[in-house]
C-alpha cells in the first residue's frame, strides 16, 4: 500500500472505527434498557418482520452502491441517477408491503404484525434517500461525515426509543427507534455534505451499473433472505418469545462476529477496488486482514462461549436467561462468519459479481436445507443449521477467491492456524486455574495474559500487523 493510500486508509479506519463502535455503544447501551422495560415478544415481533424490510432495503439499493465503489470514475449524472431511482423504487416497495401487510400478520396469526409493519415500513423511503450520499462519502473515504451522522443518528433514535419504552409504548418504541434514526439521518447527511442531486437521469447510468451492481444485488437478496429466514421459521414455528430470545442473542453475537470485522472491510473495500489489477498485492492485504480480525475476534469469541450465562444475566436480567444457550451456539458460528466478507469483497473489487450471483444460489441452498432439517431438531437444530452454514459460505468464498485472485485456500487457513493454536493453549491454561478458583475476573486475566504472552514469545505475525495498523493510525494522528 503506498504512503498516501495508506494514509486514507488509516484515515478511513480511525473513523471507521469510530462510527462502528460509537454506534454500537449506544445500540448496545439503549439495548440495555429496553431489554429491561420491554418483553422478549416485543423484541421478537420486530424480529419477525426483519426478512422484509432487509430484502426490501436490498432492492433499494439495488448493487448500485457497490457499482458506484467499484466504478473507478462515477459521475454526477450517475449519482444524480441512482438517487432519483432509489427515492421512486422504495416508495414501490412501501406500497407493497403496506398491501401485504394484512397477509402477513395472517401468515404469523398476528394481527398486530399489520399495523406495526406498515409504519416500520416507512423507513425504507427514508433510507433510500440516504443511500447514495452514504456511498458518495465512502467512494472517497470520507468515513469522518459518515461517523458524525450515523452516531448523531443512533444517539436521536435510542433516546426517543428509551423513553416511549418507559411511557408504555412497548413494541412501538422500537419501531419509533428505526424511524427517527432514519429520518434524523436524511437531516443530518443534507448538513454535514451539502450534496444535492442534478436534474439529470441517464438509463445509460442505470444499465451500465446495473451490470455489475445487478449480480451485487442478487447475490445480497439471497444472502439477506438466508441471514432473516431463520425468523420466519421460528416465528412460525415456535412463538414471538423464542423469535425474541434468540433475536437478543444474535444482536450480541453480531457485535464481535459481524461489528468489529466489518470496520476493516468497510475501509479496504474502496482500497481493494483501488488495486484490482494487482492480485499479488490485494492477495496479500486480504491476508492481512484476515490475520488481524482472526487475532482480534477469536478469542473474545472463545471467552464469550465460556461466560455466556453470568454475562447474559448480568446485561439483562434473569428473564432473558435462556438467550445464553443460543448466544453460546452463535459464537460458534462466529468463526466463520468474522471472515466471511473478506474474500466476498475482493472477488467483487476485481468486477466477478457475475461469479458471487452463481454461487450465491448454492451458498444459501445450503443454507436453507440446513434450516429446513435442523428445525425437526427443535430451536438447537436451528442454530447448528446455521453454524454448519457459516462455515461452507466461508470456504465457498475461499474456493472463490482461488479462482478470480490466485488466493489459495490452503494459505488462508495456514495464515490463521498459529492464532488458533494460542487461543486452545490460552485455554487449556486458564481452564487450570479454574479448577482452583470460579472468579471469572481471575479466568479472564488469565486467558488474556496468556494469549498475548504466547503470542509475543511465538513472534505471531498477526501480532505485529495489529501493531502496524496501529502505529500507522497514530502516526496519522500525528
Amino acid at each position: 500500500m503506498n504512503k498516501d493510500l495508506g494514509h486514507k486508509a488509516a484515515k478511513g479506519a480511525i473513523w471507521a472505527t469510530i462510527d462502528r463502535f460509537g454506534s454500537m455503544t449506544i445500540q448496545f447501551a439503549v439495548n440495555l434498557i429496553l431489554a429491561r422495560l420491554l418483553l422478549p415478544k416485543d423484541f421478537g415481533i420486530i424480529g419477525m418482520l426483519a426478512v422484509f424490510t432487509a430484502i426490501s432495503q436490498t432492492l433499494i439499493d439495488g448493487g448500485f452502491g457497490s457499482a458506484l465503489i467499484q466504478k473507478k470514475v462515477p459521475t454526477q449524472t450517475d449519482y444524480s441517477t441512482i438517487f432519483y431511482w432509489n427515492i421512486f423504487f422504495s416508495t414501490i416497495l412501501y406500497i407493497l408491503l403496506f398491501l401485504f401487510a394484512p397477509l402477513i400478520a395472517e401468515f404469523y396469526k398476528m394481527p398486530l404484525l399489520c399495523n406495526v409493519l406498515r409504519l416500520l415500513a416507512l423507513s425504507l423511503i427514508l433510507n433510500g434517500a440516504l443511500t447514495i450520499q452514504r456511498t458518495r462519502l465512502q467512494k472517497s473515504l470520507a468515513f469522518k461525515s459518515i461517523a458524525i451522522v450515523n452516531i448523531s443518528s443512533y444517539l436521536i433514535g435510542a433516546t426517543s426509543a428509551v423513553i416511549m419504552a418507559y411511557k408504555g409504548f412497548g413494541v412501538w418504541s422500537l419501531v419509533g427507534m428505526q424511524l427517527i434514526y432514519s429520518g434524523s439521518g436524511i437531516i443530518l447527511m443534507w448538513l454535514v455534505t451539502r450534496w444535492k442531486p442534478s436534474f439529470e437521469f441517464s438509463i445509460n447510468s442505470i444499465k451500465e451499473l446495473f451490470g455489475f451492481g445487478g449480480y451485487i444485488m442478487a447475490a445480497n437478496i439471497l444472502q439477506t433472505i438466508s441471514q432473516n429466514v431463520q425468523g420466519i421459521i421460528i416465528g412460525k414455528r415456535f412463538s414471538a418469545t423464542q423469535m425474541g430470545y434468540f433475536s437478543q442473542a444474535y444482536k450480541l453475537d453480531q457485535i464481535t462476529s459481524y461489528t468489529i470485522p466489518q470496520v476493516i472491510v468497510q475501509v479496504m473495500y474502496p482500497v481493494y477496488s483501488s488495486i484490482q489489477d494487482d492480485k499479488k498485492r490485494l492477495n496479500e492485504m486480504v491476508l492481512m486482514n484476515m490475520r488481524v480480525i482472526t487475532f482480534i475476534v477469536y478469542p473474545i469469541l472463545a471467552v464469550l462461549i465460556l461466560i455466556a450465562a453470568p454475562l447474559i444475566e448480568f446485561l439483562y436480567g434473569q428473564k432473558w436467561l435462556p438467550s445464553a444457550p443460543y448466544f453460546q451456539v452463535l459464537c460458534v458460528g462466529g468463526f466463520f462468519v468474522c471472515l466471511q466478507n473478506l474474500n466476498f469483497y475482493a472477488i467483487a473489487a476485481v468486477g466477478k459479481s457475475k461469479s458471487l450471483f452463481k454461487w450465491s444460489f448454492y451458498k444459501w441452498g445450503f443454507l436453507l436445507a440446513s434450516l429446513i432439517i435442523g428445525m425437526n431438531f427443535g430451536m438447537y437444530g436451528i442454530l447448528w443449521g446455521m453454524v454448519i452454514s457459516s462455515a461452507n459460505i466461508f470456504l465457498t468464498n475461499a474456493f472463490l477467491a482461488r479462482k478470480h485472485t490466485g488466493l489459495e485456500v490452503g494459505k488462508q487457513i495456514f495464515s490463521i492456524t498459529p492464532i488458533i493454536i494460542i487461543i486452545l493453549s490460552s485455554t487449556i491454561i486458564s481452564y487450570c486455574i479454574h479448577l482452583f478458583t470460579n472468579n471469572i475476573a481471575i479466568y479472564l486475566f488469565t486467558y488474556l495474559t496468556s494469549y498475548f504472552y504466547l503470542s509475543f514469545i511465538s513472534h505471531l505475525k498477526a501480532l505485529d500487523d495489529t501493531k502496524n495498523i496501529i502505529f500507522q493510525i497514530i502516526s496519522y494522528r500525528r
